[in-house]
């Protein structure tokens, strides 16, 4: 049986001194002990994410030519009853340093 290698550094001690003294209470190595204990980590937040993305995948299903249109005529609407907090607007200025220069030709207006 090949077993594969992974190098793992711990940022806190204390986890490795904690890690250290759980495996030999166990009577079990250290990597016994952390490659259990990842193997349960990773089965708890994949079941996380399974249920989330179930969920997720569960409401695009639902979501239908009729939901379309509303959010088309939702989001046409607002761009019309609401301000844009971050409209662009022109603001005059004197380039006191000539950095504009720098960075091409000043546009004309007339």
């Amino acid at each position: 049986m090949s077993q594969a290698a992974f190098t793992l550094h711990f940022r806190n001690e204390e986890t490795l001194r904690n890690l250290e003294r759980v495996a030999e209470a166990l009577g079990v190595t250290r990597d016994e002990l952390a490659e259990v204990a990842i193997e349960r980590e990773l089965a708890a937040v994949g079941a996380g994410l399974e249920g989330r993305l179930a969920r997720a995948l569960q409401g695009l299903n639902s979501y239908g030519p009729a939901d379309l249109d509303r959010d088309i005529r939702a989001f046409a609407q607002s761009e019309v009853d609401i301000e844009d907090p971050l409209q662009a607007r022109l603001v005059e200025s004197a380039d006191a340093y000539g950095i504009g220069a720098l960075f091409g030709h000043p546009v004309e207006r007339g």
